[in-house]
């Protein structure tokens, strides 16, 4: 008897297993089989306290809990409540907004729903975007749900250092034939691989972008993915390269998806916007009624509980100073965590990608899911990444089961033969 299917043939693809989600559910599994204490899961990028449990800021959760009923459960605007599209851009930019240029955000639901307007509205049909060979995997993943197509950048050189010059003669390549060129950067603290590009890193590009500018054919539209951003360091330091985007040429767009997921440690309330910057007031008018048009045309409104916390902790700096220094703690003890695995993956050869601060550590590996297996005997569970790494998330692992994690990762890894 032949299968049925009922759905678009164009739609079958998408049938595909979450890797993270899934170890998560395997990582829960075990633990109510073996206990907690037995079990070292460093799966989702959630940040978890010293007793494994989920984390939170004070202060932002005393502001949800206080709002009225109405400020919870009434309808947002559609591209958002307009103190909370102010507050998004002053937050994400924090006094290091790009001179010259105009500004406007739209709300979205956290990170992934501005990513999603950008593949859609920025990439024409018969052209390809860039993003880095080690990324989160819905980079991919939405490109498919919206009928577009990427290309794939290589990160890192023969001496694992950032490869500008591999980007730019990819880029080149992709002008060769199509009109615009959106090209993705998460950073600082890059998931996977915890790699923050440095000032050399966005002069090299940001010079590459504007000399292919000068074809004013041509669209130029960087994707800053910020996500990390407030665990990667000083918050005037980790922004000190957008001063290479001052002054862009007309045709040069940056897009900025800012989530409140991470900064906030409001992950299941999905809030977050899409923020355009550029030169050109027209350009800001067209990216406002455009973003506007497909928030309408696919979740309609956000939620407005989450816009109204951050419009109030932005309008109130006593609780801005309070939320950023809740956000600090938890960005310093990742950082002692990380360090820990980091100097003992270093003691013992542990071959990972290069980090610099952030929720994740990673293991490349010429077989990612039969690694990652393995380690599971040892109740070690991570992510198995699709561009052939294991993820370690530091962010949820509490400290006192990193010391010899990277030592048992590495027995599995050297008898196995996992290596690249």
């Amino acid at each position: 008897m032949a299968k049925v299917s009922m759905i678009a043939p164009s739609a079958k693809i998408k049938c595909k297993s979450d890797n993270s989600f899934g170890a998560a559910l395997t990582a829960k599994e075990a633990i109510e089989r073996y206990g907690i204490e037995n079990v070292t899961e460093v799966t989702l990028g959630v940040v978890k306290d010293e007793n494994g449990d989920f984390a939170t800021l004070p202060t932002v959760e005393e502001i949800y809990r206080n709002l009225p009923g109405n400020e919870l459960c009434d309808y947002a605007a559609i591209p958002g409540i307009p103190e909370f599209r102010e507050a998004a851009i002053e937050f994400t930019f924090q006094g290091h907004q790009p001179k010259g240029t105009y500004a406007k955000a739209i709300a979205t639901p956290g990170g992934s729903g501005a990513i999603h307007h950008v593949i859609y509205n920025y990439v024409e049909k018969d052209e390809k975007y860039l993003i880095p060979d080690w990324c989160w995997g819905p980079y991919r993943e939405m490109g498919v749900e919206c009928g577009r197509e990427y290309v794939q950048y290589k990160m890192f050189n023969e001496n694992n250092e950032f490869d500008t010059a591999a980007i730019i003669e990819q880029s080149k390549e992709l002008l060769k034939t199509q009109d615009g060129l959106v090209t993705f950067f998460n950073t600082p603290a890059h998931n996977p691989s915890g790699y923050t590009m440095t000032n050399e890193d966005w002069k090299a590009l940001t010079d590459y972008y504007r000399e292919a500018a000068e074809d004013k054919s041509k669209r130029i539209i960087v994707l800053w993915d910020m996500a990390y951003t407030d665990y990667a360091g000083d918050k005037d330091e980790v922004r000190e390269f957008l001063k290479y985007f001052d002054d862009m040429p007309e045709n040069m767009l940056l897009l900025v998806a800012f989530s409140m997921s991470k900064s906030f440690l409001i992950y299941g309330m999905r809030s977050g916007a899409l923020i355009g910057v550029s030169k050109s007031k027209e350009v800001i008018d067209e990216f406002d009624c455009t973003i506007t048009y497909s928030n309408r045309a696919t979740w309609s409104n956000g939620s407005r509980g989450a816009q109204k916390v951050l419009a109030e902790v932005m309008a109130d700096p006593a609780l801005k100073e309070r939320t950023d220094k809740e956000r600090q703690e938890y960005a310093d003890l990742i950082a002692k965590r990380a360090k820990i695995f980091c100097d003992e993956a270093k003691e013992v050869g542990l071959p990972i990608l290069p980090y610099t601060a952030g929720f994740f550590v990673t293991l490349p590996s010429s077989d990612t899911f039969g690694l990652v297996e393995e380690l599971k005997k040892d109740l070690i569970f991570s992510i198995p990444l699709d561009s052939g790494g294991a993820r370690f998330a530091m962010s949820a692992v509490p400290s006192e089961k990193v010391p010899g994690l990277a030592t048992k990762v590495m027995k599995r890894y050297v008898e196995g033969n996992f290596g690249k």
